[in-house]
């Protein structure tokens, strides 16, 4: 089940109070910040999934802007199309 934008934002950006019941996790506490302490190898794997999270929103945002620009050119009728069979000619492949 796919969860509405802005409820899935909530999800992973509201605020914590506190950790959820079983967390084994250690709570510091540095000033008015609150931090958690996860062992190297979770750590990297945070990282990796948020760099994947930022690469699969930039990938929306450009096929979006693409498609944006697709129909700006359909509704100008400014969309050129080429055969496939043109194609596969121009790229030396096999007739299809």
């Amino acid at each position: 089940m796919s969860l509405p934008y802005r409820a899935a934002w909530l999800l992973y950006h509201g605020d914590m109070t506190e950790l959820p019941a079983g967390d084994r996790h250690e709570v510091i506490h540095l000033g008015d910040e609150s931090a958690v302490v996860v062992p190297l190898d979770e750590y990297r794997q945070l990282r990796r999934d948020a760099l994947r999270a930022r690469l699969i929103e930039q990938a929306d945002a450009e096929e979006a802007a693409a498609l944006g620009e697709y129909r700006a050119q359909q509704a100008d009728g400014t969309v050129t199309t080429v055969p496939q069979a043109e194609v596969r000619r121009r790229f030396g492949l096999a007739a299809g």
